[in-house]
């Protein structure tokens, strides 16, 4: 039989939901409030970002606790100048995100950072660099 992938959802685990969709909106995510444990994100390209809370998680996957420790997941977000990664990359810091990589130019053509989520996930903001 064959089986074709019709959509992607990426999800995060949310420890303080609330703290963590603040987080988005300074991306420049339009992030609805939430209205429950559990939020949906319509991303660029038709992808979508969603995010739950520990309690649903832990209902889900019996016997499941958070983990100690951040994942391998890295999530990369685009924009299209390099002084937007820069502000981005300031914006969040100043709101209290680890700024783990400050901007620099990346030999392989991109403005590049990293911020962390509330919950440790690694958040890379790139974008050409000009010519």
């Amino acid at each position: 039989m064959d089986m074709q992938v019709t959509s992607t959802v990426i999800e995060i685990v949310a420890k303080d939901i609330e703290r963590s969709l603040a987080f988005y909106r300074l991306l420049g995510l339009t992030v609805p409030a939430a209205e429950g444990p559990h939020v949906e994100v319509a991303l660029p390209g038709g992808n979508r970002l969603a995010f739950d809370t520990e309690e649903v998680i832990a209902g889900m996957h019996p016997g499941w606790t958070p983990p100690d420790a951040p994942g391998r997941l890295a999530i990369a977000f685009g924009v299209t100048a390099p002084e937007q990664v820069d502000a981005l990359f300031e914006s969040l810091v100043a709101a209290g995100h680890p700024g783990i990589l400050k901007p620099f130019d990346a030999p392989w053509g991109q403005r590049y950072a990293t911020v962390t989520d509330p919950d440790g996930t690694s958040v890379d903001l790139f974008a050409p660099l000009q010519s």
